[in-house]
This record gives C-alpha cells, sequence and structure tokens, in this order.
C-alpha cells in the first residue's frame, strides 16, 4: 500500500503501512500515513523494549500504552506502564522502555536526522 492508496481510502480514515517504518532488537514500529505534517503517528509492537536510552533533541514523544506491561525509565525514575497510561516525554530528557507492549507514538514535531543522541545500551533488552 502506498501513501497515496491510504489517502484515498478516506478523507479521515488511515490505516498502518504494511512493512516496519523502523526495527530494533526490540520492537517494531509502523508509521501512519498522516496529511498533519507537524506529527508522526506509529504503532509501536515491543517485544523487549527500546534497545538503547537516548535524549530527543526537538521531538516531543507521546507514548499510549495499548496493551501488555512494563516500564519507562525517564529521566533517571522508573514508571510503571500498563495498558490505558501515556506517558509523555519532553525534548532534552534521557530515557527508554522495557517490556511487551503494544504502544501507539505520536511525535511532535516529527523525527528528523540528527533529533537523537544516544546515551547508553539498554540492559533489558538482549
Amino acid at each position: 500500500m502506498n501513501l497515496n492508496e491510504c489517502y484515498n481510502m478516506s478523507e479521515f480514515e488511515r490505516k498502518l503501512l504494511d512493512k516496519p517504518s523502523f526495527s530494533q532488537k526490540g520492537l517494531s514500529g509502523y508509521k501512519f500515513p498522516t496529511k498533519n505534517r507537524d506529527m508522526e503517528v506509529y504503532f509501536v509492537d515491543v517485544k523487549q523494549g527500546h534497545d538503547t536510552y537516548f535524549i530527543s533533541k526537538k521531538c516531543t514523544h507521546t507514548y499510549y500504552v495499548i496493551e501488555g506491561e512494563g516500564f519507562f525509565d525517564i529521566d533517571g525514575s522508573r514508571h510503571e506502564a500498563k495498558r490505558g497510561m501515556l506517558f509523555e516525554v519532553p525534548p532534552n530528557v534521557e530515557y527508554t522502555y522495557s517490556g511487551k507492549m503494544k504502544l501507539l507514538l505520536i511525535m511532535n514535531p516529527p523525527w528528523f536526522v540528527g533529533n537523537e543522541e544516544i546515551t547508553r545500551k539498554n540492559p533489558s533488552v538482549e
């Protein structure tokens, strides 16, 4: 499915792209093709977690836990993550997440090359 096919479904409906937009050892992310260029929306299938701790220089990352459980380690504090919880991580804050979860991720502004600074490995991801 290409971007134009997604837009032709309806003026308001969007479907995930078939192939992951990004993958790591512990997760895969699927982008929703939105018309709004001020943000990006992803479905993230977390098997173990994000493989690194990182800092976003400009993007706010907002995660909604659709199902599963795990934790977010944000600015040195560990926060339990369960279905129905929302985590908003502003720029310039170190964080990672671990567990087995399905997440909705909204990034504002959209991700761009050079935005993230990787600070260390996440020991929860093998």
